[in-house]
């Protein structure tokens, strides 16, 4: 009795395991659901693509309400590669993402830029197809220089951009997000924000608007980053992927990107032109550099390097990337080679400023000591009074005076430019040279009560340094230090160099850190050069 029980409930187990089974098979095949996005695409013969409509010129209504610009030209290719018809949805920056994950689309072609935060919710098909970075529109007369006059201010900003809240950490900006587009351009009108914030390559469409008539872009474009066309999450690693993958490959090997930017008359873009460079590159064996490897995965040369991971690369760019992921320390200048370089030749220029201002300074306080103790009151005069007044004038704003006073003036008239670097040497050397003129004047009066008859000329100058040496010393020393205030007029120096990372990247902890730590060990090897110096001229005075 329970023998044949058992064997009862095993026979329907089986029975209700197989309905299930059929059910299941009949909801995927029998009722013609497909496999993938691309079956359902081929099976209906139509791609539906997701576009902007307010975006001129990459996506906006023509004078018969139909969708066109330069990304639904990419939609249309991208249709007649899959042998389909092409159907437009008009999406917007705060939808988009919406539409496509409902399955509203099939494919988004809708100015997305590529960022780790949207590659958690959407696949993003590698290798981006276009670029862009953020700047900001303001009235005529606006008055802005850099991105730090608009810090604690009233900012207009577009609802579903990738920028909005890293320009507002960094620049503590008060934004007021819009909707869209339309709502964010009247609000700037009627004064409600001082800027807004907009994406750099519509910049011509706004511009051009008659509501906004004079409006300008001061500032530099910041954040630049790649655009990508978007799937749903669950086609990553699908045929679809694959297969738009491939045609925006062919697109920049072609140029056929380059040619529909021409066509649409946007200002050519200068990541087009890389694309096309790199993804018709090929290695020393005459094989193209952009292949697909083993993984089906494009080579790390030729994908987005703000998006690799440690396991797409190897060397002390593994290393770096690791210790981003692992430690949250995002040392760029470790797994980024552009960065890398960047702080190398800051690292360099500032070496260089180093040694030119400690050989100007020792030339400017040498000399005007020697033309002080010349013999001619009014030459004495003229020397003490310049290093008084030299001393007591703030580097920074000497700097500023020279560049931005005299420069302009010797511009505007004579047309001559003079390079940043020389100017800062120079008012730098000024400066501290001051200093060393009366640390070596007052070594001198020492060594005349000491001496009778001593006078301080070229052979009895290294008396007076040596007698003077602290105080040379100390002065030397903090022109090392003060050489990055050359910064402040674009001399790309280590302070400029580590900013501009910082600028790009957000990682202001990592890089004020080593910033700090480069800093320390130039000044600790300049203090061991100088020890050195002393140890060899106290061995010589004893000789």
């Amino acid at each position: 009795m329970n023998a044949g029980m058992g064997r009862g409930l095993r026979f329907c187990a089986a029975c209700l395991l197989t309905l299930l089974a059929l059910i299941a098979s009949r909801s995927t095949l029998a009722d013609g659901l497909p496999a993938d996005r691309l079956d359902l695409i081929e099976k209906r013969g139509v791609l539906i693509a997701g576009v902007k409509s307010d975006y001129p010129p990459f996506g906006m209504l023509d004078a018969n309400g139909r969708l066109v610009g330069f990304e639904p030209d990419l939609a249309a290719a991208l249709a007649r590669r899959l042998g389909v018809r092409l159907q437009l949805v008009a999406v917007s920056s705060t939808n988009r993402l919406q539409k496509l994950e409902e399955g509203a689309i099939d494919v988004l072609v809708a100015t997305l830029a590529d960022t780790p935060q949207r590659r958690q919710i959407a696949t993003l098909v590698e290798p981006s197809y276009y670029a862009s970075g953020v700047t900001a529109v303001a009235p005529p007369h606006s008055h802005l220089s850099t991105w730090s006059d608009l810090r604690g201010r009233k900012v207009c900003a577009t609802q579903g951009t990738y920028f909005n809240r890293p320009m507002a950490q960094r620049f503590l900006l008060e934004l007021q997000v819009f909707n869209g587009t339309r709502d964010a351009r009247l609000a700037l009108r009627d004064g409600r924000c001082v800027a807004w914030l907009y994406d750099d390559t519509a910049i011509v469409g706004i511009l051009g608007d008659a509501e906004l008539p004079n409006y300008e872009t001061p500032l530099p474009s910041m954040m630049v980053s790649p655009w990508a066309i978007a799937l749903a999450v669950s086609e990553r690693g699908s045929r679809l992927e694959h297969a738009i993958s491939e045609a925006v490959a062919d697109w920049h090997r072609s140029g056929w990107l380059i040619a529909s930017e021409q066509r649409w008359t946007i200002k050519p873009s200068r990541f087009l032109a890389e694309m096309r460079e790199l993804w018709t590159r090929r290695l020393p064996d005459g094989s193209p550099l952009c292949t697909r490897q083993g993984n089906d995965h494009w080579p790390a040369e030729c994908r987005n390097k703000l998006l690799l991971g440690s396991e797409d690369v190897d060397g002390i760019q593994r290393f770096g990337l690791l210790l981003k992921e692992q430690a949250g320390f995002d040392l760029s200048i470790i797994h980024d080679a552009y960065d890398r370089q960047l702080f190398l030749h800051g690292l360099w220029v500032t070496l260089q400023l180093m040694a030119a201002c400690i050989v100007g300074s020792l030339a400017v306080g040498c000399l005007g000591a020697l033309a002080a103790e010349a013999g001619l009151p009014l030459l004495r005069g003229f020397v003490l009074l310049s290093a008084a007044v030299g001393r007591m004038t703030p580097p920074l704003l000497l700097i500023y005076l020279v560049f931005f006073g005299i420069g302009h003036v010797i511009v505007s008239r004579f047309g001559w430019t003079f390079d940043g670097a020389a100017i800062a040497v120079v008012c730098l050397s000024t400066y501290t040279g001051c200093a060393i003129v009366s640390a070596l004047l007052d070594a001198a009066s020492v060594l005349k009560a000491q001496q009778a008859g001593f006078t301080l000329g070229w052979r009895t100058l290294s008396q007076a340094l040596r007698l003077a040496y602290a105080a040379v010393f100390a002065s030397l020393i903090n022109v090392v230090k003060a050489t990055g205030m050359a910064s402040v007029i674009a001399v790309p120096e280590l302070v400029s160099a580590a900013t501009a990372i910082v600028a790009e990247r957000g990682n202001s902890t990592a890089m004020m850190n080593v910033l700090m730590i480069s800093f320390f060990l130039l000044v600790v090897a300049v203090v061991q050069c100088f020890n050195y110096l002393e140890r060899r001229i106290l061995r010589r005075g004893s000789d």
